[in-house]
């Protein structure tokens, strides 16, 4: 029992070194540029031993990308409880989520793969679908409380969102597999960040009439 538990331990270890290492070489040359073989010198492994932890490194890649996930979610699953108005949660919102982007940039590609991530970790959408009820429950009270606009349909927002970031994270993808003078300097932490601001500011417009599309 005891010498059961201590290989599980060596190889739960083991398979968090792959990962670590794996995301540094992945944040250093991509996912398109990282290879399996690569991950295994990293790590001081053969390939063949590598391939007993993890199938492929689509598999390595969801692992890594579930776990900048569900730290972004520990930084906001209290935040509906919180004492704090829905301009605070709102921020704190946006800094983990740049956070999660500066950490999990090029691992986007599992971002932009649902079927991927729908066979391989059903827990990474299930833990995304909980932070969009979190940023749901802040839309919702900056409502009641006058300074988010009254006429904001809240789940519209919510999926509005999410679709930004995934476009934007498309475009990433499209500027570094493809060399074009309409899209220079693309910077994608740039984009995320002006594209929370530019959020922001459209619900704090409490004047405004929205949800008038016909």
């Amino acid at each position: 029992m005891a010498e059961s538990l201590i290989k599980t331990k060596e190889s739960e270890l083991k398979r968090q070194i792959i990962l670590d290492e794996a995301a540094k070489l992945i944040n250093k040359v991509g996912f398109k540029n990282a290879k399996m073989e690569d991950i295994a010198k990293k790590v001081g492994f053969s390939k063949a031993s590598l391939y007993s932890y993890f199938k492929d490194k689509e598999e390595i890649v969801t692992n890594i990308a579930k776990v900048h996930l569900l730290n972004f979610y520990n930084k906001i699953s209290d935040l509906p409880e919180k004492n704090l108005s829905a301009v605070e949660k709102l921020n704190i919102m946006k800094n983990a989520h740049m956070d999660f982007v500066k950490k999990s940039k090029n691992l986007m590609a599992v971002k932009l793969n649902y079927a991927l991530m729908e066979k391989s970790h059903k827990e990474f959408i299930v833990l995304k679908l909980k932070t969009f009820d979190i940023l749901k429950s802040i839309l919702e009270q900056g409502k009641k409380d006058g300074v988010f606009n009254k006429n904001l349909d809240s789940d519209s927002a919510v999926n509005l969102l999410e679709a930004m970031f995934t476009g934007i994270a498309f475009v990433n993808s499209l500027v570094k597999n493809i060399k074009s003078d309409l899209i220079k300097d693309y910077d994608m932490e740039k984009m995320i960040c002006f594209g929370m601001d530019f959020f922001y500011m459209g619900i704090t417009n409490t004047n405004a009439e929205i949800n008038k599309c016909s």
